[in-house]
């Protein structure tokens, strides 16, 4: 698949099973993604819902400046940041619903990432400001470039770039403390 804009032009002309094609390709991506916005794996599961319904209802342009990816998370923020800008209320959660949310969270990461290492590199990422999550998660997980990741994140790339370097560094000194030290 072309990155996800065929099976999208196929659904804008009247095919469902191109939606079909881009919910099984990007939902857990765009989960994840949009886990490190919300820090709640439920509600990031109703903005990855509620961005494919965007998709299904408005029928948005897309023009092709960017990779479909790369068009498809921007509004995934921007449906987050709508519900953000909604629900302002501070929520407090009692710790053992916490650690239940977590454990949840790791599961789900457990099913994306499928080797050991790769699961202890995300427990890495979620002790991680959000933002270094966010343009790691893009960069490194989602394979975009840094123009991309400045797409997705409403950011420069001069800002991404930066931002890059600070949370490798960031993710590197969790690794240390998590038992892994870089290759030589």
């Amino acid at each position: 698949m072309d990155n996800g804009a065929s099976s999208y032009h196929r659904f804008l002309e009247g095919d469902r099973e191109g939606i079909t094609e881009l919910v099984d390709v990007y939902y857990d991506g765009l989960v994840l993604f949009l886990n490190t916005w919300l820090n709640n794996l439920h509600d990031a599961e109703d903005m990855a819902e509620e961005t494919f319904v965007v998709l299904t209802t408005r029928k948005p342009e897309f023009t092709g400046q960017s990779s479909f990816k790369t068009w498809l998370y921007a509004i995934g923020r921007n449906v987050t940041g709508k519900f953000l800008r909604k629900n302002r209320r501070t929520v407090t959660v009692p710790p053992e619903d916490m650690t239940k949310l977590a454990e949840s969270e790791q599961e789900a990461a457990g099913d994306f990432f499928a080797d050991e290492e790769k699961q202890a590199l995300h427990r890495c990422l979620v002790r991680l400001r959000p933002e270094y999550r966010r343009v790691l998660w893009l960069r490194y997980f989602e394979s975009m470039s840094a123009k991309e990741a400045a797409d997705v994140m409403g950011k420069s790339v001069h800002s991404v770039n930066h931002l890059t370097e600070r949370a490798r560094d960031a993710l590197r000194a969790e690794m240390n403390k998590e038992g892994y030290h870089e290759r030589s």
